[in-house]
């Protein structure tokens, strides 16, 4: 839905642009493995983005919404711990335990939990941890997220996290090395362009359901454990705020800095449903997310032929940019220099 709305759009406007005959280009960007890879954050740093006037994307939702919402800062990294095999009753004092390592560091970590902002999150999930109870493990992995609304708190957490995981590895007599797997900057906001944005979502309005949809929606909701679905919200517009709350994480925060962006929510999920859950799966494989997606397929096409017809709109939109980034501004990846999962230079 993510890439098949912005073609769609992509395409749209190049007609316009062609039959209107005005001037301008309009690009449309493959962005892989956004859940994770992070591909937009070496976009960025490739300086793919650094031409571009304005960026727009969208992301699916249980809801319409174009509020300003300042995503999350987050740096992952998967922490490998290696230790010496043994049987675990014949000779239990031959083995160093790598998982022991992984238990003592999330324990650590877990303690660290009280001491940092409020509005910090800490993820993890042990990959590895061993393969038989009867054997010392002499390897284990343990793969972390650190997150925060400003990416200075974030390195600073996850630093916290990188001393949790060498402590524990002196501690049990293990080595501990670890890998950035994927850092995202907060998402920096523009007025400007959300305000442009929520007045053409609102004025394409939400999705109406069929007797069948709503049949589907009502299982969903029932699964979700609510009384009553509550149509309403797929069928209308969440009213305008500049200052959202927002939870997850995304590689758009890199474009953000690079560039003026501009995002929004279609409701292509039953309402009430979380994200990464199979009822978003289920909805976005049939026709309710279809119409949501065309939703935002709609609303990117109105907003850019906006852009176009009306340039004193970008470069209102590059001042609040240049405001909001300051002027002395450099633009540094939380990943560093490391080089893509799959790198496309090779």
């Amino acid at each position: 839905m993510f890439g098949t709305a912005s073609a769609g759009a992509a395409i749209a406007v190049k007609d316009w642009l062609k039959a209107s005959g005005s001037k301008g280009t309009i690009r449309f960007y493959g962005c892989p493995a956004e859940e994770g890879g992070g591909a937009k954050v070496y976009m960025s740093r490739e300086g793919v983005f650094s031409d571009v006037d304005i960026a727009l994307h969208w992301h699916p939702s249980s809801q319409n919404a174009a509020s300003a919402a300042a995503a999350l800062a987050n740096i992952s990294a998967k922490f490998r711990f290696k230790g010496i095999s043994a049987h675990a009753a014949g000779a239990p004092q031959m083995g160093r335990s790598a998982l022991d390592g992984v238990e003592a560091m999330n324990v650590m970590v877990n303690m660290m939990r009280e001491h940092i902002p409020q509005e910090a999150r800490i993820h993890y999930v042990i990959t590895d941890g061993g393969k038989a109870p009867n054997v010392v493990p002499d390897f284990a992995e343990v793969y972390y997220y650190a997150r925060h609304n400003r990416r200075d708190v974030v390195r600073d957490i996850f630093s916290r996290i990188v001393k949790a995981g060498e402590g524990a590895a002196l501690g049990t007599g293990t080595t501990m090395t670890y890998e950035v797997v994927n850092g995202v900057h907060e998402l920096l906001p523009n007025l400007v362009l959300q305000k442009l944005v929520h007045s053409n979502l609102s004025a394409i309005g939400g999705i109406t359901y069929t007797p069948e949809e709503r049949a589907f929606a009502e299982k969903i909701a029932l699964s979700l454990g609510q009384q009553e679905l509550n149509e309403m919200v797929a069928m209308e517009v969440q009213p305008f705020k500049e200052t959202a709350r927002a939870y997850g994480s995304t590689d758009v925060g890199d474009v953000s800095f690079v560039v003026p962006t501009v995002g929004f929510g279609a409701a292509t999920w039953v309402p009430g449903t979380p994200a990464h859950s199979w009822q978003a799966v289920a909805s976005g494989g049939m026709s309710i997310g279809k119409k949501g997606m065309m939703v935002a397929s709609k609303t990117l096409t109105a907003t850019a032929i906006d852009l176009f017809s009306d340039i004193s709109l970008i470069e209102k939109a590059k001042a609040e940019f240049e405001e909001r980034r300051g002027s002395d501004f450099v633009y540094e990846p939380l990943v560093g220099n490391r080089a893509p999962a799959l790198d496309y230079r090779k």
